[in-house]
């Protein structure tokens, strides 16, 4: 009777421990670029109890299995934050700074002695050097199923892409975690070693006003999963901002809220810009091709600065389809060696939506009923956009040269 009892403790024993170890244990951990990805970066995780120290560590990545010893503690930033489901969770972001440029690192994350597996990033160069990058349409629906085939086929394809930049609609109903949870389990390690960039949706703030159709709020959760640079215009924190990689300067607008302001603040910022290619990113599209939309209040804001610097390319969402357009100015089409702008609208969910070919003229490619994703590399003067399919096929393809 007493060894019954005895085992009986210890098995009671043994599941709480592994309980506290695992509300413990860093789940969600995502990695994120920061305004100056050559000698920073940032990550973010979450607990499901509350951690008494939260850090990330980090060194150089080594084949020895002495790293360990020379690992540098950033004490993370935490906040408690309340579920739909009215529980309450951690979530932690550290910024690692003071890196050195073209470097290979290897991290962890955690806290009270329970520690994430060791994963690694790479900084970007210190000045213009070829690279390549993914751009991916709004996920949105088919996490559990069609997504995780579509994002390892990325990963295989682009296996030393810099970082991947999302065009927003990561979720439906962005209050739910459940929703958040299954875009997790459809990335798989992916965010915990690739890099990742995103500006937000509509589907990321969570009420729309039906009357005025005024977007009300940002959800709590965006800022909670990711650490985005805090550089753009005043009042929009993480959702508009910009960053320069290896001889490109990248804007990422949200398309949400204060066009006007966002137009002014982009028109200062390329006014200033030693860099030879720009890339712009926002979810609504300047040129709507699905479904029955037209985004003229987009068009009417911001292509005027994209006219007036002659950004190279517009990527975009929003849409549910793909399209690409010829290179523009001024609404117009123009010669391959003029300056221009290709505008792109991609899909990588499998929510789908139907052509609207309202402005065919400006195409050069379009289709719907597909899920793709699309690697941009750049290479000194010239520019190749390749789109996918989830089975790896390429679907379209262009180059800019300047």
């Amino acid at each position: 009777m007493i060894k019954k009892s005895f085992i009986l403790a210890f098995l009671i024993f043994s599941d709480f421990c592994f309980a506290q170890f695992s509300a413990k244990y860093p789940e969600r951990v995502a990695l994120n670029l920061t305004a100056e990805p050559c000698n920073s970066i940032a990550v973010t995780w979450r607990t499901q109890k509350e951690v008494r120290q939260s850090v990330a560590q980090y060194t150089e990545e080594s084949d020895s299995l002495n790293f360990e010893k020379l690992a540098v503690a950033v004490t993370a930033i935490s906040e408690k934050v309340m579920l739909d489901s009215e529980v309450a969770v951690y979530y932690h972001s550290a910024v690692i700074k003071n890196l050195k440029p073209s470097k290979r690192y290897v991290y962890r994350v955690g806290g009270d002695s329970v520690w994430s597996e060791w994963n690694t990033f790479a900084t970007a160069k210190k000045d213009p050097e070829p690279f390549t990058f993914v751009y991916l349409g709004d996920p949105q629906y088919g996490f559990r199923d069609y997504l995780p085939r579509l994002f390892r086929k990325t990963l295989t394809t682009a296996p030393d892409a810099a970082f991947w930049l999302y065009i927003g609609d990561l979720t439906t109903r962005p209050k739910k975690d459940q929703q958040w949870e299954d875009l997790f389990f459809s990335w798989d390690f992916a965010p915990r070693i690739m890099p990742s960039v995103m500006v937000p949706g509509n589907h990321e703030y969570s009420a729309v006003s039906k009357e005025t159709r005024h977007i009300l709020d940002l959800s709590h959760l965006w800022k909670a999963h990711f650490t985005l640079p805090d550089n753009g215009p005043a009042g929009m924190s993480e959702t508009a901002f910009t960053f320069d990689y290896q001889g490109v300067r990248f804007v990422m607008l949200n398309g949400n809220e204060k066009l006007g302001l966002q137009a002014v603040w982009m028109d200062s910022l390329l006014s200033i810009n030693a860099n030879k290619w720009i890339i712009a990113a926002i979810h609504q599209p300047v040129y709507s091709m699905g479904g029955k939309r037209d985004e003229g209040n987009i068009r009417d804001t911001l292509m005027p600065v994209f006219d007036k610097y002659s950004v190279d390319l517009v990527l975009t969402g929003h849409e549910h389809v793909y399209s690409r357009s010829h290179k523009l100015r001024n609404g117009k089409v123009v010669g391959d060696k003029d300056k221009g702008t290709v505008y792109v609208v991609s899909v990588c969910g499998t929510k789908q939506y139907r052509m609207n070919l309202q402005y065919k003229d400006l195409l050069a490619k379009y289709s719907a009923n597909v899920t793709l994703f699309q690697v941009i590399s750049i290479d000194g003067n010239r520019l190749k956009f390749t789109s996918y399919t989830a089975s790896g096929k390429i679907f379209d393809e262009f180059e800019l040269v300047k």
